[in-house]
């Protein structure tokens, strides 16, 4: 019970954070990103590069059966989104399936979970907007 709160706390903090710099447009040190990575690599059990090539579906269905579905899916979500802010206009088409799969997860956890976040809600309707 105390590592299943332990890593709920893990995944709403980092969470957070990435909402933030979204929100706020902020780019993220090269040194904190490779931090937030790892933790990000530890708690959802793969590396971004992997995530990135997963689809919305995908990332749904790997975590069905996990206790911290929502956390780990919404996680996942924020991290496609800040990897695809943190894209240039090169990779356009990747950077666009990157926020639509993000925004999907998004939506999937606003409407199948059981908490509400404003951040969430400002960050969909930022995204939709």
């Amino acid at each position: 019970m105390i590592k299943q709160d332990y890593l709920l706390r893990m995944i709403q903090e980092i969470i957070t954070l990435l909402i933030n710099a979204l929100l706020n447009r902020q780019k993220i040190r090269k040194e904190s990103w490779v931090e937030y990575d790892d933790i990000t690599r530890q708690i959802l059990g793969v590396p971004s590069e992997s995530l990135v090539d997963m689809s919305a579906d995908e990332i749904i269905a790997r975590y069905q059966d996990d206790p911290n579905q929502m956390g780990k899916t919404e996680l996942a979500a924020v991290t496609l989104l800040k990897i695809s802010d943190e894209m240039g206009d090169e990779q356009l088409v990747l950077k666009s399936r990157l926020k639509q799969d993000g925004l999907a997860l998004l939506e999937y956890v606003q409407t199948k979970g059981d908490t509400f976040s404003i951040q969430r809600v400002a960050l969909i309707a930022m995204l939709k907007g």
